[in-house]
């Protein structure tokens, strides 16, 4: 250990590692998309703490204070329930504004899918990096080898030639485990925990539409008969 923090300076070059960061991170967002990149990095800002940790708030907890509400107060007193997290609070909101239950069941699906998609997105751009890193780190080291083989054998040369064989795989060795498959690791675990969590309350939702909203029919109409004249 002594070693190691005596010539830790020989351990970290600057550029090689930003090339190697670089195109670790252009590649994840070529293979993931455009809107990855921007999100994957959003996401950070919250993966330190598990959803609804202060809060405690879970689905059975919610489920059972809409249907408090529902007995309570009638549909009117909804408007006043709020989550933790947003995608449900507008779930509520649509629930008490919709008309149909096939409609509201329609939408509810639909948000759900795409809320999924964006939050899954930023997991998969960083296990995409933990994949692509030691790709590029071995790239590195082979492009080292050809170099000190290029160069023969002369003991100033190699030197350099070698740091270069042996950093670009320890980078991309430290990118993989390190950096991105940690944050993966903890932004899907995140992503579960949501998915259940919007995918209980959605459900609940959509059976209390399906039992309080009217499904309101076409309605028929008969001409009224002439009235008899009485002589």
């Amino acid at each position: 250990m002594e070693i190691i923090f005596t010539n830790l300076g020989r351990f970290f070059d600057p550029l090689l590692f930003s090339l190697v960061l670089g195109s670790v991170l252009i590649l994840a967002w070529v293979q993931n998309g455009r809107a990855s990149f921007f999100l994957a990095f959003a996401a950070l800002m919250n993966c330190g703490r598990d959803p609804f940790a202060e809060s405690g708030e879970n689905a059975t907890f919610m489920c059972r204070r809409i249907d408090f509400v529902l007995r309570e107060q009638g549909f009117v007193g909804l408007e006043r329930i709020r989550s933790e997290d947003s995608f449900v609070t507008q779930v509520i909101a649509r629930l008490l504004n919709s008309k149909e239950a096939k409609d509201f069941e329609e939408w509810a699906r639909l948000e759900e899918h795409a809320v999924h998609k964006k939050q899954t997105i930023t997991a998969t751009y960083w296990n995409s990096a933990s994949e692509i890193a030691p790709a590029i780190g071995l790239i590195g080291t082979i492009i080292g080898l050809i170099q000190l083989f290029a160069i023969g054998i002369d003991p100033l040369k190699m030197g350099p030639a070698m740091s270069i064989t042996l950093l670009t795989s320890l980078y991309g060795l430290f990118v993989s485990h390190i950096i991105a498959f940690p944050i993966y690791v903890r932004l899907q675990a995140r992503a579960d925990i949501l998915d259940a969590y919007r995918g209980a309350v959605v459900q609940h939702a959509i059976a209390i539409a399906k039992r309080e909203l009217l499904v309101l029919g076409p309605v028929h109409f008969s001409p009224a008969k002439p009235l008899r004249a009485t002589g």
